[in-house]
């Protein structure tokens, strides 16, 4: 299967891209169920940043934290990393974006609601990481490329604002380089998850 006929089936129907799920438990054939708030604030961006690329966003596992005496025990699961990977995934529409300086203003949004909660993707991945990390998954490698990414791109909001000495094309190429570099590092990440999955074949072969 196409890893964009995978990435629509697996969330339809969407809900948005770089936001934070609600924390209820994923379910494959219906949305998350959220507050009437929070469901507009992924609608709209969905609609207005990113549309052409449904993104996962779902919650599962996101605040249970395994018990230790069974980190041994785990073998890394897709369910259990799929939302970095379908950022990274996503994460071209926004490079699509950003690289024209008259689409600043609708990559922003989707930006400034990413920037709500940027601590999402990070906290994701060391629950991720603690599954086989006894101790101290908050410093492994793996979650400090999620952290850097996210910070690479909560970064655009103030570059594309123009608040950071560049404007017009200039900001443009600077932010496409932000992207890419947020790409190359989600790519680390699932290199380095131990979940082997022919999906990841595209994305990899990219970053």
């Amino acid at each position: 299967m196409k890893l964009s006929a995978f990435i629509t089936l697996l969330i339809l129907p969407a809900t948005g891209a770089f936001t934070t799920p609600a924390r209820t438990p994923y379910q494959t054939k219906s949305s998350l169920t959220m507050t009437s708030a929070s469901a507009t604030d992924r609608r709209t961006f969905f609609k207005s940043a990113i549309a052409t690329a449904p993104v996962v966003a779902s919650a599962a596992a996101v605040l249970t934290s395994p018990l230790p005496a069974f980190a041994k025990d785990y073998e890394p699961k897709f369910d259990d990393m799929k939302q970095i990977f379908a950022l990274g995934v996503t994460l071209d529409n926004l490079a699509d974006k950003v690289k024209d300086p008259n689409k600043f203003e609708a990559a922003l949004e989707g930006i400034r609601l990413f920037n709500r909660d940027p601590k999402f993707y990070p906290g994701y991945a060391r629950n991720f990481v603690s599954k086989s990390v006894k101790n101290n998954a908050d410093g492994d490698a793996r979650v400090g490329y999620v952290r850097q990414a996210c910070t690479s791109i909560s970064s655009l909001q103030e570059l594309l604002e123009g608040r950071q000495g560049l404007e017009g094309q200039a900001a443009a190429d600077e932010a496409v380089k932000r992207v890419r570099r947020a790409q190359e590092l989600l790519a680390l990440f699932v290199k380095e998850s131990g979940v082997e999955d022919e999906r990841f074949a595209d994305f990899l072969a990219k970053h």
